[in-house]
């Protein structure tokens, strides 16, 4: 008798049975590499760290990968994607910097098999149809919420430091200066160089301007090589910080006890630490800290399980708040946490969310 179920006649019900009538994984075959800057001084190696973790601690849920250093220039970048993709790989991971990311989508659409996952890129610049997710809320999300804040409309001066030439801190001081924004005549632009050769340019400039710690904010945006702690350091007790708020949702900067003081309740930090969170990452995030667990680095793990296995991303469960995308594959949901280095303890003070059922919802300073 013919078996009812293959769909071959074979006589029994044989292994065209379960192929054809049972769920076939998906891209079960493609390989994952991580393309990190490593070398030039950009905040990666969290990303990196946070990886290892999870492949030593949970290698029943993530396989572990290459992760190789692109040494930060898109030209070593470019010929990563080139050897991986000749050697059989289709999914890559990395591309923190919006600037990064913006000159490797050519080569994602010369490549329509390859598929990207970027951890960090926050440019809304970069909101366009691609082949590339990105797991981090773009910048006016932030941006929005400092323009309508009474804090900052009380300030009298608003001093923006920021990385000079990078997709995502340029786009923020258009976006600060422009016409329709309400604190744009409150802005005062400091472009700090790649190697902060130029620093020392915020004292100046803060000091021209009779800046006063009771009456000013800073929005600080900066990533590249050292110059967050070369900002941090050019403050002290002869030359007091204004309260100044961390938008780069890099990891928390490390402190000395001396800075600890001087920065006490003036350093907030914003961090993509959401408000509901498993246990795999809490372990995660408790075990290497806040200055070295990449918060966003556990969902990509997650993200490219999904890639190999589904063709439905809204499929998708996480280990950190909803994990959505839109049409141009960006994040659509979210959830920041604001921190304040409070008695040299990172401590919380606000929380803004997107939220699928909620809305928005925002309580705190910042």
């Amino acid at each position: 008798m013919i078996s009812q179920y293959c769909k071959n006649k074979c006589e029994k019900k044989c292994i065209c049975y379960f192929h054809n009538i049972l769920p076939k994984p998906i891209n079960n075959d493609l390989k994952t590499v991580a393309l990190l800057e490593l070398s030039s001084g950009v905040n990666d190696i969290p990303v990196k760290e946070t990886m290892e973790y999870y492949f030593i601690n949970n290698s029943n849920i993530f396989k572990s990968f290459p992760i190789v250093d692109t040494q930060g220039t898109l030209e070593k970048t470019i010929q990563l994607l080139d050897l991986y993709y000749n050697s059989g790989y289709r999914i890559f991971i990395g591309f923190i910097r919006s600037s990064i990311l913006k000159n490797v989508l050519p080569w994602f659409e010369s490549h329509p098999l390859a598929i990207g996952i970027s951890i960090n890129s926050t440019s809304p610049t970069l909101s366009i149809p691609k082949n590339v997710y990105r797991l981090t809320p773009s910048d006016d999300n932030i941006l929005n919420n400092i323009k309508l804040t009474p804090y900052f409309s009380k300030r009298k001066n608003i001093f923006y430091v920021y990385s000079q030439g990078e997709e995502a801190t340029e786009y923020v001081l258009a976006a600060l200066l422009n016409p329709l924004s309400p604190i744009k005549n409150k802005i005062v632009p400091i472009p700090i160089l790649p190697d902060s050769s130029n620093i020392n340019d915020v004292m100046t400039i803060y000091k021209s301007k009779n800046y006063n710690p009771l009456t000013d904010a800073t929005i600080e945006y900066l990533f590249l090589g050292n110059q967050r702690y070369d900002f941090i350091n050019l403050f002290s007790p002869s030359f007091i910080p204004v309260p100044t708020f961390d938008i780069s949702l890099n990891t928390f900067p490390i402190l000395n006890d001396i800075q600890e003081i001087l920065w006490n309740n003036l350093y907030y930090s914003y961090q993509n630490i959401n408000i509901s969170t498993s246990p795999i990452w809490r372990k995660g995030y408790n075990t290497l800290g806040g200055e070295k667990y990449s918060t966003v680095t556990l969902n990509s793990l997650q993200l490219n399980n999904i890639l190999k296995n589904k063709t439905d991303t809204n499929e998708l469960s996480n280990y950190a708040f909803v994990q959505q995308f839109n049409e141009n594959k960006d994040i659509i949901y979210f959830s920041y946490s604001g921190y304040v280095i409070k008695n040299k303890i990172w401590t919380p003070e606000s929380v803004i969310i997107n939220d699928p059922i909620f809305g928005y919802v925002f309580k705190g300073l910042i």
